[in-house]
């Protein structure tokens, strides 16, 4: 008795059988490589995953970094801030300490009776003209008093109160002030322009003056002038000389004055009398 073969080989063709057993040896020889592919896709996909992480991580970094340093940066400017703010007040202390040394060695070299005032006020319709000062009647402070800094000349007592005082200073127009140019025998008289600035008048044409003469007050009072200063009294330093521009036989001539009248803090009283 034979044996037979089963039904599903008997129909097959060799020719099948052959490619098929061709493929199971291919796909035997393909199957190491595939492997070898798969862990080398799958070590790429771990190494970027880590990388990405990696980068997140740093960036993350980077970004607490920089919120730390804006942080230090507004901090630091904060301290900048109020470190230029304490320096600003103890200039201001330094220059109203040094101010007032000056004011006590001007008292000592003024031979009259004199009172140390603060400025407290001044009109803005008039802030080039008038003062108030801290003190008046109770201290015997009256009307024509002298008015002077550590610098210069500041004005006349107008009028008076209790407690206070007004100043007409030397910068208003109407003002007059007798002076004469410091080391030379040239008078004439101070009247106000604006705030730093005032014109000598009287000054003839040909007179031997030149930019940068000192003006100090002459102690010599005339019809219209203000109560007399004492002589020798800074005013302020020629800063400007030229003709007028009609055929006058006076020169053109501003003085720049010592005092700036816009910064007045604290000044002396006395009476010429």
């Amino acid at each position: 008795m034979f044996f037979k073969k089963p039904l599903f080989i008997q129909n097959i063709k060799p020719k099948t059988i052959f490619t098929i057993f061709l493929w199971f040896v291919v796909a035997w020889v393909l199957s190491k490589p595939l492997q070898e592919i798969g862990k080398t896709i799958y070590s790429s996909i771990g190494l970027f995953t880590n990388n990405t992480f990696e980068v997140i991580t740093h960036g993350k970094s980077i970004t607490e970094e920089l919120i730390t340093s804006k942080k230090l940066v507004k901090e630091q400017e904060k301290t900048i801030s109020l470190l230029k703010i304490r320096t600003n007040y103890l200039e201001s202390q330094n220059k109203n300490t040094n101010n007032l040394k000056e004011l006590l060695n001007l008292k000592r070299n003024i031979r009259y009776k004199t009172i140390s005032a603060s400025v407290i006020g001044r009109s803005p319709d008039s802030w080039h003209k008038q003062i108030v000062l801290d003190k008046g009647e109770d201290l015997k402070i009256k009307s024509g008093d002298s008015i002077v800094s550590a610098k210069g000349i500041i004005g006349q007592v107008i009028e008076v109160n209790r407690n206070t005082s007004v100043v007409q200073l030397i910068s208003d127009p109407s003002y007059r002030l007798g002076c004469k140019i410091k080391k030379r025998n040239i008078f004439g008289i101070l009247s106000g322009k604006t705030n730093s600035i005032g014109l000598l008048e009287f000054i003839p044409v040909g007179s031997k003056v030149k930019v940068g003469d000192l003006i100090e007050t002459s102690g010599i009072a005339s019809r219209g002038l203000f109560p007399s200063y004492p002589p020798g009294h800074l005013v302020g330093k020629i800063s400007k000389i030229s003709k007028k521009k009609s055929k006058a036989s006076d020169l053109y001539i501003e003085v720049t004055l010592s005092e700036n009248l816009n910064s007045i803090s604290d000044v002396l009283v006395f009476s010429p009398d």
